[in-house]
């Protein structure tokens, strides 16, 4: 049993999401596609998508057996025609990466073995703290009651009023439809399960960053993910550094916009705006807008102010106000839910 459950994690948020990013990688030369970039916008479409659909259902008040199941279809639909449409690219993503991982300096493997403690520790060890009533209260409450935000995760009493932070950002939501999907309880997706996953995302999204700022220099990438790996293994100086966030408690929705979505959508826009960019990296940044909003309240305002500022630093720089203009499309979303924020609920 215990087996069959790993599996559906490994397919849930590891496969799933990168079948969903093959068809970002299509129109990509074959030397030009990498696999965390596929992992990342199929992150992004998951994520996005069930803000789209997890919002209305909430504020409707509708059971959240009914968005699972909505949402499952409609999730698995997609891969099967994202399958359908990126099969092409998924030998270079997956094979092609591989063979390149030989040849990578001694750097890189000590970066790997960096990473792989900080993962080892998250799958051996736990740590707990008071957010863990309401995101886990709340994924667990979800599951047993049927209700989304109508009954506190605290008292188990009937709330007579949506809670407008929580209703447009249902993270701990989607928290409870990975542990349905996958048959673990709430706390072990929360604290062993996603942030395996969720850590081996983060540095593979460094280490794009890097090979864009060293210009695919192995060895300089290599040096710049172990000095990463360091920084965050010694930063609990403070319960609200990146290090404390990523290795603490990254399946907590601000941890995770922190660690993953703010610098996955840096990449893509820097990506986007620069001379190869092209309207496959747009989209992937639209589907991270929405991701951050599902992420935290914080989301829906940091995510504008980044495309913002990355987009306008792109237009003074480079000149291509017309990538800026795409960019700010992605921030409508979030100006929506604001919106909805301030004068609905």
């Amino acid at each position: 049993m215990s087996a069959l459950k790993a599996i559906l994690a490994v397919f849930w948020l590891f496969l799933l999401p990168l079948i969903l990013g093959l068809p970002f990688q299509k129109r990509k030369k074959p030397e030009q596609r990498r696999f965390f970039y596929c992992l990342l916008a199929g992150w992004g479409v998951m994520l996005g998508s069930f803000e789209i659909l997890a919002v209305p259902m909430v504020l409707n008040m509708q059971p959240y057996s009914r968005l699972a199941w909505i949402y499952a279809i409609f999730i698995l639909a997609a891969a099967a025609v994202a399958l359908i449409f990126g099969f092409k690219s998924l030998p270079s993503v997956t094979f092609g990466r591989l063979k390149a991982c030989a040849r990578q300096p001694w750097t890189v493997w000590l970066a790997v073995g960096l990473i792989l403690l900080q993962i080892a520790l998250y799958v051996t060890g736990i740590f707990t703290d008071a957010d863990d009533a309401f995101y886990v209260g709340t994924a667990t409450t979800a599951q047993y009651t049927d209700q989304m935000y109508t009954v506190s995760p605290y008292t188990g009493k009937i709330l007579n009023h949506l809670t407008p932070r929580y209703v447009l950002s249902p993270f701990p939501i989607f928290l409870a439809f990975i542990s349905t999907v996958t048959q673990f309880h709430p706390t072990v997706v929360a604290h062993t399960i996603m942030p395996v996953f969720f850590v081996m995302l983060a540095y593979g999204i460094y280490s794009l960053v890097g090979e864009r700022l060293f210009k695919g220099d192995r060895n300089q990438n290599g040096a710049f993910s172990t000095l990463l790996s360091v920084v965050h293994m010694f930063s609990y100086y403070s319960i609200y550094t990146q290090g404390t966030f990523m290795l603490i408690r990254i399946w907590q929705g601000k941890a995770f916009l922190a660690a993953v979505l703010l610098p996955g959508m840096l990449y893509l826009a820097m990506r986007y705006l620069g001379e190869n960019g092209t309207a496959s990296d747009w989209k992937a940044v639209f589907c991270l807008s929405l991701g951050a909003c599902l992420a935290t309240s914080m989301g829906i305002m940091l995510a504008p102010i980044l495309l913002g500022l990355t987009g306008i630093a792109g237009g003074v720089l480079f000149g291509r106000w017309k990538k800026t203009l795409c960019l700010a499309v992605c921030c409508v979303p979030c100006l929506i839910l604001a919106g909805v924020y301030l004068f609905v609920l």
